[in-house]
C-alpha cells in the first residue's frame, strides 16, 4: 500500500477512534503529546484508556504521571493501549515495573465502502433487524451476555451512550433479532464520509450462526446507502474471518495492557 494512502486511512481512524471516545467518556484528557486519557464513567477498565499514538523519550515518566491521574480520578482499573510497532522492550520493562500485564491484541481494520465489498452467505434463518429503540433493555442485555459486566456498569454505558446523544453525536444502535428474541447487537458511528462499527455482539447461546456477519453486514450495506465511503473496526482475534470475508483489511495492530 503506498505510505501516503496509508497514512490517510491511519489517520481516519483516529478521528473516528477519538470521536466515539470522547463522545462516550466524561473527560478527555491529554497527558502529553500523543498520549490521551478517556474517562469512561464506567466502572470497567476497558473505559477507561491511556492511548499511546507516538513515542516517548521517558515512558516510566508517563506511566507515572498516567497512575497519579487516573488515582486522583478515583479510577483503580485502566487499560494502556499502545500500537504493536511502539510497543518497545524499555515500554514493556517500563509497564511491568508499574503493574500493567498484557491482556490482549486488536485488530485496527478497514473497508472501503463499495458494493463488491459487501457479499458474504446470510444465516439459514436471517435476523430481523431494526433500531434499538423498539428494545433498548433486551440491547442492553445482549452487551452484558456476550461481553460480561454487572447490571451497574451495563446501567453505567447506557449513561454513557446517552452522553453521546446529548452531544449530539451521530450514533445509532441497532438490534437483531429471532423469532422475536434479541440476539445480536451493533453500535455505527459517523463522522464525515467514515463510520466507525463498534459492539458487535450475539448472544452465546447464538453465536457460530452467521448473526454477527450478518449485523455487520447490514451496517456496511446501510452506510453505503446513505454515501459514507469508507468503515472502520477494531477486532479481536475471534472476529477477523468475519471481518475480512467481509472486505475488511489490517491497518494495525493495538497491544492492551490491564492496571
Amino acid at each position: 500500500m503506498n505510505k501516503t494512502i496509508a497514512f490517510n486511512i491511519q489517520n481516519h481512524f483516529h478521528l473516528l477512534e477519538d470521536h466515539f471516545s470522547s463522545s462516550i467518556s466524561i473527560n478527555k484528557h491529554v497527558l502529553a503529546d500523543g498520549f490521551i486519557a478517556y474517562l469512561g464513567g464506567i466502572d470497567e477498565a476497558k473505559f477507561n484508556v491511556l492511548l499511546q499514538r507516538q513515542p516517548h523519550p521517558q515512558p516510566e515518566q508517563l506511566i507515572r504521571d498516567a497512575k497519579e491521574f487516573f488515582k486522583n480520578n478515583n479510577i483503580p482499573h485502566w487499560v494502556y493501549v499502545v500500537p504493536k510497532d511502539l510497543d518497545t522492550p524499555i515500554l514493556q520493562n517500563a509497564l511491568k515495573n508499574h503493574g500493567l500485564v498484557f491482556d490482549e491484541a486488536s485488530t485496527v481494520m478497514y473497508c472501503a465502502l463499495s458494493n463488491s465489498a459487501q457479499s458474504a452467505v446470510e444465516p439459514e434463518v436471517p435476523l430481523i433487524i431494526q433500531s434499538a429503540d423498539v428494545n433498548k433493555a433486551g440491547w442492553l442485555q445482549i452487551m452484558k451476555d456476550a461481553f460480561g459486566g454487572t447490571n451497574e456498569t451495563i446501567s453505567q454505558y447506557a449513561q454513557a451512550l446517552d452522553r453521546a446523544k446529548a452531544k449530539g453525536t451521530n450514533m445509532l444502535h441497532f438490534l437483531g433479532t429471532q423469532e422475536g428474541q434479541p440476539v445480536s447487537a451493533i453500535t455505527l458511528t459517523f463522522l464525515d464520509d467514515g463510520v466507525r462499527i463498534d459492539n458487535v455482539s450475539t448472544t452465546p447461546t447464538h453465536q457460530r450462526k452467521g448473526y454477527s456477519t450478518q449485523m455487520v453486514q447490514f451496517s456496511m450495506n446501510l452506510a453505503h446507502a446513505l454515501g459514507y465511503k469508507h468503515c472502520v473496526l477494531e477486532a479481536s482475534a475471534d472476529g477477523l474471518s468475519v471481518y475480512q470475508r467481509l472486505g475488511f483489511a489490517e491497518i494495525f495492530i493495538y497491544h492492551v495492557y490491564v492496571a
